[in-house]
């Protein structure tokens, strides 16, 4: 990826195959895309600087924007699975892995959210109007495991 000043690189070298969050390329926050933005902020709500949001998309699960960040910076993430194609970062893994981003993640002190499509999404193919359900709520409410 060629530099430019919307994308830093900050800090020293991969460790153990995966990189460190200076490894990896970070847009600046300031130039993430409004759309982007107001599609988590539509999905997620008022949020505090505590909370994660990992959207189970199926066959891959997925933070984003500054989520995404801070997964980079607690986690070891491989090269391959951060994206910045489109202006802001994203974190792209294998959904087996929930269980243990939500431990690794909770042991710090962030709380946790996953989010999952509803069945019936829209015919559209919108992603971005999709209804998403939270486990983490759905399992507290009567019993629901």
């Amino acid at each position: 990826m060629a530099s430019s000043s919307k994308v830093r690189r900050i800090g020293s070298g991969p460790r153990s195959g995966a990189a460190g969050i200076g490894m990896l390329p970070i847009p600046d926050p300031r130039f993430w895309p409004n759309e982007i933005r107001e599609w988590f902020e539509g999905v997620v709500g008022q949020c505090g600087p505590l909370d994660v949001y990992v959207f189970n998309h199926g066959k891959i699960a997925a933070l984003y924007l500054q989520d995404a960040v801070t997964a980079a910076a607690l986690l070891e993430v491989h090269p391959s699975e951060w994206h910045t194609e489109r202006g802001y970062p994203a974190y792209f893994f294998d959904p087996a892995r929930i269980g243990e981003i939500q431990h690794r993640l909770g042991i710090v002190g962030y709380d946790v959210h996953v989010l999952e499509p509803f069945e019936g999404r829209s015919q559209t193919g919108k992603s971005s109007r999709a209804r998403v359900l939270s486990i983490t709520v759905a399992r507290g409410k009567k019993g629901v495991k």
